[in-house]
């Protein structure tokens, strides 16, 4: 089975290549920069076929699925950077992005009757809910200009496919890229060091508080 993959210069895309060579599918992964440009460590996507592609512009969307003839589109690319989407001067390229790229890879899956399976957030929802969505919630309240172009990317899917899926995904983490995870070790390494400073500065605060738990990342729970 063949895969289209977008935004393999990512954390997702980087790790999803990764894991159908594993499997042992086909891949071929694509990005805007003209060669593979993410992080360089070796792995089988940084050797498998890739392809440069601006999934903003319609008609290379269209050439580039029409020649690689894929069984299935994973469609990882997006933009990402929720606070810097909210910018006024950034509103139009987010869009164009998250919901127009989306439509364009839609259309193009649509074309030669190939599956697509779109990437989203739980961000279409304002996180106030008093139990779980069901997947065929409409019930959207996108908080942000992030969380509304996804959803439109969302919409662009569901309105175009009949072979599709949307998955929904949050807090996502890898070895590859920026990500919560990452954050939290570096701000905890910036705060305490990363050595035994932090857990000497633990020590200290516990005996403090006569030996109960401080609020120190570093303490055992």
């Amino acid at each position: 089975m063949k895969f289209f993959v977008t935004g393999v210069n990512g954390q997702l895309g980087h790790d999803v290549m990764n894991e159908l060579n594993k499997r042992g599918y086909e891949g071929v992964g694509s990005d805007i920069a003209e060669s593979y440009a993410g992080v360089a460590d070796g792995s089988a996507v940084t050797a498998m076929p890739y392809v440069g592609l601006d999934i903003t512009d319609k008609d290379a969307v269209k050439k580039v699925i029409t020649e690689v003839k894929p069984d299935a589109v994973i469609h990882c690319a997006a933009w990402t950077a929720v606070d810097m989407a909210e910018d006024d001067d950034k509103v139009e390229k987010v869009r164009a992005v998250n919901a127009g790229g989306t439509q364009n890879i839609a259309d193009a899956c649509k074309a030669i009757d190939c599956k697509m399976l779109y990437l989203s957030t739980d961000y279409v929802f304002d996180g106030r809910g008093t139990e779980p969505w069901k997947p065929d919630c409409k019930d959207y309240k996108p908080l942000n200009v992030y969380g509304q172009t996804k959803l439109e990317g969302e919409l662009a899917v569901a309105n175009t496919m009949k072979k599709y899926f949307i998955v929904r995904i949050a807090w996502v983490f890898g070895l590859n890229g920026k990500n919560f995870i990452k954050t939290m070790i570096n701000e905890t390494i910036e705060r305490f060091g990363d050595n035994n400073n932090g857990t000497d500065k633990c020590r200290k605060e516990r005996r403090r508080h006569r030996g109960t738990v401080c609020d120190y990342p570093c303490c055992p729970r």
